[in-house]
């Protein structure tokens, strides 16, 4: 018998999506504004965190009206209901899950003595995040 979680994430308002550590059987339970917090909290449910099997999933908080690529999957709505204020949770494909969310965090390559770092910035400036890279 496989054991459940419930575990309970801080989504981050802005431009920049969210990083989640998810199983792949992951299932998002309930999105909620708490108003103390000021924050979105996304409500999920997986089996226990293995690295092996691990995924990573990005999730990005909108306002109504705001535009988000179609191909991002809505998860739920959020309202802060003294500040009369809605919030749209999306779930980015799986396919732009394969690079990191946040570039603070070296991408590797495998080679035949072990992991190393591929060159590039460890550190990008918001809004720094969509230009091509040179050199």
């Amino acid at each position: 018998m496989q054991m459940k979680t419930t575990q309970k994430h801080l989504i981050s308002f802005g431009q920049r999506p969210t990083e989640l550590t998810l199983m792949p059987d992951f299932r998002v339970v309930w999105c909620e504004y708490l108003v103390g917090a000021s924050g979105i909290y996304l409500w999920l449910e997986q089996s226990p965190i293995d690295p092996d099997h691990a995924i990573t999933g990005h999730f990005l908080v909108a306002r109504p009206g705001q535009s988000v690529p179609d191909d991002y999957g809505y998860v739920d709505s959020a309202v802060d209901p003294y500040g009369c204020r809605a919030h749209l949770v999306f779930q980015l494909p799986l396919e732009e899950n394969v690079e990191p969310a946040s570039p603070r965090y070296p991408v590797f390559s495998e080679t035949p003595l072990g992991r190393i770092p591929k060159p590039g910035p460890l550190m990008a400036m918001p809004g720094m995040m969509n230009r091509p890279q040179t050199g």
